[in-house]
């Protein structure tokens, strides 16, 4: 067995529980969707800084540009850099997936004050603690986003690909799959939804998830210690997912 067909092997009880979970059974309507979206909003959010960490890492962001240690790393990261930070929304207007998200929210009426309260803080120099603590989110939806940042902070870039690859890309296909199934999909009210929806599951599972195995083979190599640490992050991170989605789940039930 591979390496990464190992880590697979590993994580698959964690995947299958994200595929099974309660969540999904409570989607049942439009306000349930709207309670789903308003926190899992961080969680898209945060993605991107994981996203970013890798693009520093592995390619060249500064001037004087030097080539990068790694084309074919550089190359990996880039495109999935292009497709999540400036994709075509359904108006082919140039847009991130995190912009397309909070497009839909506002379709939905869902409340997105929060998250652009917290963006505000952001911009103007706070720390991410300090910008939650002043918008007092649910601390579950804190915890996930800390534990991303978490894995940024060790400055290790095989363990930041492995919380993006097995926590994020490798796994939001069957995830999405999951809430599309509890949307109306025909409805053109919510046509921006299933629009994001539809995008992350094409890219995600035909392209970016397959480019992200890549880039953890080629991060890890033959190294085995690496191996080890990236299925722990790999495991942690699915755990955190989960307890989002618990998290989320006992939001929609109160």
């Amino acid at each position: 067995m591979n390496r990464l067909s190992n880590i697979e092997n590993e994580i698959s009880e964690l995947r299958i529980q994200l595929q099974n979970h309660k969540l999904y059974q409570n989607l049942k309507d439009i306000s349930d969707i709207r309670i789903f979206m308003e926190h899992h909003v961080f969680a898209v959010w945060d993605f991107m800084s994981l996203l970013k960490n890798l693009q520093v890492n592995l390619t060249c962001v500064n001037t004087p540009w030097t080539p990068p240690k790694n084309a074919t790393l550089s190359r990996f990261i880039n495109e999935i850099v292009h497709g999540e930070e400036s994709d075509i929304n359904e108006l082919e207007q140039p847009k991130s997936h995190f912009e397309m998200y909070l497009d839909a929210m506002q379709q939905i009426d869902a409340n997105t004050n929060k998250v652009n309260s917290f963006l505000t803080l952001i911009n103007s120099g706070k720390s991410v603690n300090d910008a939650f603590s002043a918008i007092k989110i649910d601390k579950r939806v804190v915890d996930f986003v800390n534990f991303s940042f978490s894995i940024i902070e060790t400055n290790k870039t095989h363990l930041v690909a492995s919380a993006f690859t097995f926590g994020r890309e490798d796994v939001i296909p069957d995830m999405f799959i999951e809430i599309l199934k509890n949307s109306d999909s025909e409805n053109n009210s919510h046509n921006k939804l299933t629009y994001y929806l539809q995008r992350h599951i094409e890219l995600d599972g035909d392209e970016h998830g397959p480019l992200s195995l890549k880039m953890i083979s080629e991060l890890c190599g033959n190294d085995d210690q690496k191996w080890n640490e990236t299925l722990i992050v790999a495991k942690q991170s699915l755990e955190k997912r989960i307890a989002l989605w618990d998290a989320i789940t006992d939001l929609i039930k109160n």
